[in-house]
């Protein structure tokens, strides 16, 4: 803002240039103030002056006294260099000056209000404008505005019953500031004297009530694109457009096809994501618009158009045009909460709108409350059964839950005391984020490309309380591509093709033992997808029941918060390391997994030697392979997998084949000549 002086040594310059301020009548030098004087001094002041409020990039027009259009034929044509052109401005200084709007005047472009009635409206609507440069003519107002993104050409306003409302004034247009109006025969007012304020087009607010030009309707739209709804012909058949239809559909809904999954996907903005759409449901959509085409354009013959046909091939064109593959293994890091998106910006946790582009199909059903809490969650459910560093692990898993994503490719795994509240926390975690977002994982069928295609749509895959074999069916090496980010094919019912899945699942398992895992040759794969948590505290002695509903009920907002605080962690440790950050005790108990689930072939290496005339049975090399497991607090692999696997290991480090012939007392039993069982684990040879 201009200071007192400024201010009044400007005003005394607008007097003599010819302008008027809107408040001013006072008479200065016995001439009424704003009535324009006829010496060259006075126009050149007129030049300088409107400059001054327009800028020095803005082109000047010669408009004749008491005139609004200019006095030039090529005015439209103008540019900034005729501003240094001495002949011009000559012409400028002999009557009216209007400026030329648009790109050649840097963007400067103005609203003109035609009625008093509207501009206090319209400026409730745009407060930031009256900040701007205002001038006045005969009534109204104009305000004079740099924009800065793309705006349309010139425009007339008007309301949507007909009436002018005023004119948008950008290219093709211009708009006069000082001199004389024609209808009024009184000069301009300046009404608000500034610069011209910087704003984009976009961020102007206009009446409800005006039919904006430039804002086309869908219907335009769609007829711009693809040509009118139907024909008809001179006998009046009617020839319906089907990709009219099609592209109505699509500025109607946002729906897409995911030729992977095989299925529709149309967003809700009510909660933000994006949900399956079965065929059934968008035949219907269609139907419905051929309906209210025959009724707005009272065609009869429409309604006959709405056959299982012709809607089946509205869908079939519908999938040509919005068709996309893997689109939403591309979405990204947010979290889909109950109140909106949970962003990350740096250091900051940001909660922004739903939009479609976050291509979310998974939300939580809590709120996000940075200030939430869960004592109890923590102090009777976790403290009593965990280290502060595995409550930390737990706590960073259960982020990668929610994030949705797997960047780590590991899985989880709870195990140990029994009742220590490892399903309880598993529960609490698959309900917080949802459990339409959860699917059971079951080792023994992951080999059928069926039981696959349920995880479709899935984040979190758990098994809880399993059974000590649940990593030794055959179908278990599958659990590495489910988390390893592998493509998986899986096999849709009616579906003639195969989907395929992104491995990016989470997964969690809880066991009341350590699992053997088959390993099948390929232990370091196995090593780099494992975390593990041991309950080993005593079990809690006062059972409390429904305690996951409890938890939920009284704290779902502050494990929420708890979550997404482990999401921040976990972002922390993979730009750091690309993988989880563990403490030496956790990378045992891997350590100590990988070794047990090995444990027949370690238990060949190192506690079975070769022995010239010392012959073994292989009952006694059994008992002596179950002693090698206590000794070192293994849990022994089944007998039958045993029985699989040591005679291959035997061969593969001792050379040993099994035979028939073994003596036992007084008969011949399966077992290993020149082998016996090595003294702590050392050879004798």
């Amino acid at each position: 803002m201009l200071d007192d002086i400024n201010h009044n040594s400007i005003y005394e310059e607008n007097n003599k240039a010819g302008f008027t301020r809107a408040d001013d009548s006072s008479n200065n030098g016995g001439v009424r103030s704003g009535e324009a004087h006829n010496s060259q001094s006075d126009s050149t002041n007129a030049v300088r002056r409107v400059r001054e409020l327009v800028g020095d990039k803005a082109v000047l027009l010669p408009v004749e006294k008491g005139q609004k259009r200019p006095a030039i034929s090529d005015w439209q044509k103008v540019t900034i260099d005729r501003m240094s052109d001495p002949v011009y401005l000559a012409q400028l200084e002999t009557g009216n000056i209007g400026v030329l709007l648009g790109s050649a005047s840097d963007d400067l472009c103005a609203i003109d209000v035609d009625d008093d009635a509207a501009v206090e409206p319209f400026l409730a609507l745009n407060p930031l404008l009256r900040t701007t440069l205002r001038s006045r003519g005969a009534r109204g107002a104009q305000f004079w505005i740099k924009v800065t993104d793309a705006y349309p050409k010139l425009t007339k306003l008007k309301i949507k019953a007909g009436a002018d409302w005023g004119e948008w004034r950008a290219d093709g247009g211009q708009s006069v500031i000082h001199g004389t109006h024609p209808d009024t025969q009184k000069p301009y007012t300046i009404e608000h004297e500034a610069k011209p304020i910087e704003i984009a087009f976009t961020d102007i607010q206009w009446p409800a009530d005006l039919k904006l030009p430039w804002v086309k309707t869908d219907f335009d739209t769609v007829v711009d694109a693809d040509g009118h709804p139907f024909t008809l012909s001179e006998r009046g058949g009617v020839t319906l457009n089907q990709m009219f239809f099609v592209r109505k559909y699509t500025l109607e809904h946002h729906v897409l096809y995911d030729s992977g999954l095989g299925d529709f996907f149309q967003y809700e903005a009510v909660d933000g994501l994006w949900k399956k759409q079965s065929v059934e449901a968008i035949k219907r959509g269609f139907l419905e618009d051929l309906s209210n085409a025959a009724k707005e354009s009272h065609l009869p013959a429409v309604f006959l158009k709405r056959t299982d046909g012709f809607v089946g091939g509205l869908v079939n064109l519908l999938k040509a045009t919005v068709e996309t593959r893997d689109k939403f293994a591309t979405r990204p890091p947010a979290i889909h909460v109950a109140n909106g998106m949970i962003c990350f910006e740096g250091d900051e946790v940001v909660l922004k709108t739903f939009h479609p582009d976050y291509l979310s199909r998974n939300r939580c059903p809590f709120r996000f409350d940075p200030d939430a809490q869960c004592p109890r969650f923590m102090s009777e459910l976790l403290e009593p059964a965990l280290a502060a560093d595995d409550i930390h692990l737990l706590q960073k898993w259960a982020g990668a839950v929610l994030l949705g994503h797997n960047a780590s490719q590991r899985f989880l795994m709870l195990l140990g005391t029994p009742a220590g509240g490892k399903s309880t926390a598993m529960t609490v975690l698959e309900r917080t984020i949802g459990l339409e977002n959860v699917a059971q994982m079951r080792t023994e069928h992951l080999s059928d490309k069926f039981e696959l295609y349920g995880f479709a749509g899935k984040t979190l895959l758990t098994g809880k309380d399993v059974a000590a074999d649940f990593l030794m069916h055959k179908g278990s090496h599958v659990l590495k591509a489910l988390v390893g980010h592998d493509l998986l094919e899986a096999e849709k019912k009616g579906f003639n093709e195969r989907v395929q899945l992104r491995g990016d699942f989470n997964v969690g398992i809880t066991c009341n033992a350590d699992l053997n895992i088959r390993l099948q040759g390929d232990a370091g794969a196995w090593r780099r997808r494992l975390l593990v948590i041991k309950y080993e505290r005593e079990a809690p002695t006062k059972r409390i029941a429904d305690f996951a509903d409890q938890l939920l009920a009284q704290e779902g907002a502050g494990i929420l918060r708890w979550m997404v605080e482990g999401a921040i962690d976990l972002l922390d440790d993979i730009r750091d390391l690309g993988d989880y950050r563990l403490s030496d005790a956790q990378k045992k108990r891997i350590d100590h997994l990988m070794d047990q689930s090995d444990s027949v072939r370690r238990f060949v290496q190192e506690g079975v030697v070769r022995k010239k005339g010392l012959d073994i049975p292989s009952a006694d090399l059994l008992s002596g392979y179950y002693a090698f497991c206590e000794d070192r607090g293994w849990h022994p692999q089944p007998t039958s997998e045993l029985r699989s696997q040591l005679p291959k290991h035997m061969l593969e480090i001792h050379k040993a084949h099994c035979r028939h012939d073994v003596m036992s007392g007084c008969k011949s039993v399966r077992g290993y000549v020149n082998i016996t069982l090595a003294a702590g684990g050392q050879s004798n040879d």
